[in-house]
């Protein structure tokens, strides 16, 4: 069995196929399984598929086998999850971006208000 050959090109598109394109997304780690998780530059499919918050992406990604971290799972709001991130390291909850925005973390739970209670009693700010 031979794995298809994965180039640079092929890591970007598939990243940036991952900040909405879900077609796309699924066409090529049909072709290419070997991108799941591959870093265009210091971003992967799944970080992108966080950023846009779009879960369908990021389901899609956990499916076939990418890690769960706490960014996914404040987008999908799965609060016990993120407990468990929390748990696990409590600086989680003030994660900064490399701007040194300190909202980084809220940020993807913004639109998941249980979320985004249990990251503000954790100390999120």
């Amino acid at each position: 069995m031979t794995t298809a050959r994965i180039t640079k090109n092929d890591i970007k598109d598939f990243v940036t196929a991952a900040h909405g394109n879900l077609d796309k997304v699924r066409a090529m780690l049909a072709a290419k399984p070997g991108l799941l998780n591959l870093p265009n530059g210091n971003e992967t499919a799944m970080g992108a598929a966080c950023q846009m918050k779009h879960q369908a992406i990021i389901q899609f990604l956990l499916d076939n086998g990418a890690p769960l971290d706490i960014y996914a799972a404040c987008v999908m709001g799965w609060t016990d999850k993120v407990a468990v991130f929390l748990d696990a390291d409590p600086s989680l909850a003030n994660t900064k971006n490399k701007q040194s925005h300190n909202k980084y973390t809220i940020s993807f739970a913004a639109e998941q208000p249980q979320v985004m209670e249990l990251l503000q009693s954790r100390g999120a700010k």
